[in-house]
């Protein structure tokens, strides 16, 4: 299957974007970020899907995670190892489904904070896939997923030709369910970044692999 790459014009905006955006981010609160003490402990290695600015990474390695990320923006990348020079030898590039397994894999944790709503739906499925497979039999998923963007154009961009699909939460949370994930939280968050955006954040817990379930696939 032809893997998923951020499309040229989402990319270009935050190449383009990238010095001002990620300011942004780093100096917003990180939604995200209350659910990190729930879901994962000192010591646990960490998946950082989409890991941004390093904002997030950040934050996880303050609280003794042995946090990594991927990253596919090469300008991003370089803007977290030069805002967060910690993160040296924690972030690569690369993309979802993705294309190796990061780190050596056996991550006890996976995070994807705002990047779902990026890959196309013909490859969503195979994209989780990829994620549930670097995990270990026991882990978590916390992941964020926008309300329904607003003002999306009728090739599903926004007005600075980002690309966005409009995934459903009980979708992904029945798929996660099937292979074993039960969720252990649910909560509503906003930004004030996007303020005109709620973000639904759920956190899966794993203690098997499901029956025939994505993570058992090839």
């Amino acid at each position: 299957m032809e893997r998923f790459s951020m499309d040229h014009m989402t990319a270009k905006f935050y190449e383009s974007y990238v010095q001002q955006g990620a300011a942004d981010s780093e100096a917003s609160h990180s939604a995200i970020s209350k659910y990190f003490q729930a879901a994962f402990k000192e010591g646990d290695k960490v998946l950082d899907v989409g890991s941004g600015s390093g904002r997030d990474l950040a934050v996880l390695i303050k609280t003794g995670v042995d946090a990594y990320g991927i990253e596919p923006n090469d300008a991003m990348r370089k803007y977290a190892l030069t805002k967060h020079p910690e993160l040296a030898g924690r972030v690569k590039p690369d993309r979802l489904p993705l294309t190796h397994v990061p780190f050596g894999g056996g991550f006890d944790g996976v995070l994807c904070s705002a990047v779902l709503m990026h890959i196309p739906e013909d490859c969503f499925i195979e994209s989780w896939k990829s994620i549930l497979q670097v995990l270990k039999p026991t882990a978590k998923v916390l992941f964020s997923l926008p309300s329904m963007q607003p003002g999306l154009l009728q090739d599903r961009r926004d007005r600075d030709d980002r690309f966005f699909e409009n995934h459903r939460v009980d979708l992904v949370s029945s798929m996660l369910k099937s292979c074993g994930f039960i969720e252990i939280d649910l909560g509503t968050e906003a930004t004030s970044v996007y303020p005109d955006i709620t973000w639904t954040i759920s956190l899966f817990e794993s203690t098997t692999p499901g029956p025939g379930g994505m993570r058992d696939a090839t």
